[in-house]
């Protein structure tokens, strides 16, 4: 059987490569692409005191087109793994993540807790999903935040019949387009383990009657490693 990997490009094809690494069955079909937003406002020569970028998208949309050198040395807070790759890779902001990664996790970080209304805050994110970083935020200290990209729904393209060993699923929206492409293919959510890529996806799928559910941090190779080892042991 094979491991269908819907994350978002390039986690996607990141995650597929790693999977058959490990002598695993991989099909990478993702069901969201992103969409790159050029933001309503121009980000500022100025550096402001904190950076928080709360996605990969968003990170590589601003190191790629609205990094400049007058911002070298900024703190930046990223939301996981993942995200701060992209930052450490560029190697000109001094970059931290949270214990646990996801947004109440990166709201109870030291840099965030002893922010004050003069200091300047730049968020980085994407189009709609969660506001609770923003609205946290808003009140307590000079927020501006920068919307890079939205996620878009696409088709894909399954053989029918198709039974997948496991999902891989790396956010809610891409969970909603899963749940979307299952009923032509009558994948069912009571016997398919989902591999969710955080506590708040596994939440939602939970909500959504998935009763097989692993959470599964894509960008760590050992947890990656682990989850298909249990996944084994559960056929």
């Amino acid at each position: 059987m094979t491991h269908w990997v819907t994350y978002s490009e390039p986690s996607a094809n990141r995650l597929t490569a790693l999977l058959q690494q490990l002598g695993q069955s991989a099909i990478c079909e993702s069901v969201t692409k992103i969409e790159p937003l050029r933001p309503k406002d121009p980000f500022p020569e100025e550096k402001p005191d904190l950076i928080i970028a709360l996605s990969q998208h968003a990170a590589a949309a601003y190191l790629d087109h609205y990094f400049k050198p007058s911002h070298e040395g900024i703190s930046a807070l990223a939301i996981g793994k993942t995200t701060a790759a992209k930052l450490i890779e560029h190697g000109a902001l001094e970059v931290s993540t949270p214990r646990v990664a996801n947004s109440e996790g990166l709201l109870a970080m030291p840099q965030v807790q002893a922010l004050c209304s003069s200091q300047r805050v730049w968020l980085l994110t994407g189009e709609g999903g969660r506001d609770l970083v923003a609205n946290t935020l808003a009140d307590r200290c000079d927020l501006q935040r920068f919307s890079l990209y939205r996620r878009e729904k696409r088709r894909v393209n399954l053989p029918a019949g198709f039974k997948p060993k496991a999902i891989w699923v790396g956010s809610v929206h891409g969970l909603q387009q899963v749940d979307e492409a299952i009923e032509p293919l009558k994948i069912c959510r009571q016997r398919t383990m989902l591999v969710a890529a955080s506590e708040r996806v596994a939440d939602y799928a939970c909500e959504r009657d998935w009763t097989k559910v692993l959470i599964c941090e894509a960008s760590d190779a050992e947890a990656v490693k682990d989850a298909c080892a249990r996944i084994d042991h559960d056929q």
